[in-house]
């Protein structure tokens, strides 16, 4: 759980306000009795939910998995669903889809945006592209296209399908990471093979307009 803390520090110091973090507590009986040491494991600015279990199973509803990521906008629409291996927290697709999900205007000029968003966007941008320039230099005579692809990852459609069988922790490869934030609306990535149940970590945006949603079903 540290690194789902460590990971709001550094969304909240680059200017990304207003996201809300939030931990379902898988309602078996096993995890009802280890709620108290979840909710000792992280700060007070990430909230531990604690279903009733005669409930309907929150994750059940989400169509979620052990350690899925939920990224949701702050209109409240689903953006991203990531699964194994894509919601490791070792790797970066977490933190960048939140950024797209905090970014993406797609319904043009938003009321509810904080007045330093486009500001904070603009230098994730130019943050992104200095990385991207230096990962992939532009070969000697040739003309370099992944910045557009990158600034534009959003309008490419991606099916996450074809990646559910790299469950480890193992990055996925160039090709997958390059194309891992395209897609429209609800994209699916690295679904698990098989149905594990546990606690799961949720990124709400609160107030209603501002920030991403994400899902995650942690095991204790």
């Amino acid at each position: 759980m540290s690194r789902l803390e460590d990971l709001r520090v550094k969304l909240e110091n680059e200017g990304l306000v207003n996201v809300s973090y939030i931990i379902v507590n898988h309602q078996g009986s096993y995890s009802q009795r280890k709620f108290h040491l979840l909710q000792e494991s992280v700060s007070e600015y990430i909230t531990v939910y604690q279903q009733d279990e005669q409930q309907d199973d929150v994750w059940t509803k989400l169509n979620g998995n052990k350690d899925d990521f939920l990224i949701y906008d702050r209109c409240g629409r689903l953006v991203y669903h990531l699964g194994l291996p894509y919601s490791f927290l070792s790797f970066d697709y977490v933190e960048e889809s939140i950024k797209t999900a905090y970014c993406e205007k797609k319904c043009g000029n938003c009321s509810y945006t904080e007045p330093d968003t486009d500001v904070v966007c603009e230098n994730i941008t130019k943050q992104a592209d200095e990385k991207l320039a230096e990962i992939e230099p532009k070969p000697a005579g040739q003309h370099s296209h992944h910045r557009n692809l990158h600034r534009n990852r959003h309008h490419h459609q991606h099916e996450g399908s074809r990646h559910s069988k790299n469950g480890n922790h193992e990055a996925p490869s160039e090709t997958q990471r390059r194309h891992a934030h395209g897609g429209r609306r609800h994209r699916v990535f690295g679904h698990n093979r098989h149905n594990q149940t546990g606690s799961q970590e949720l990124v709400d945006t609160a107030p209603p307009g501002e920030g991403a949603e994400t899902a995650q079903d942690k095991k204790l």
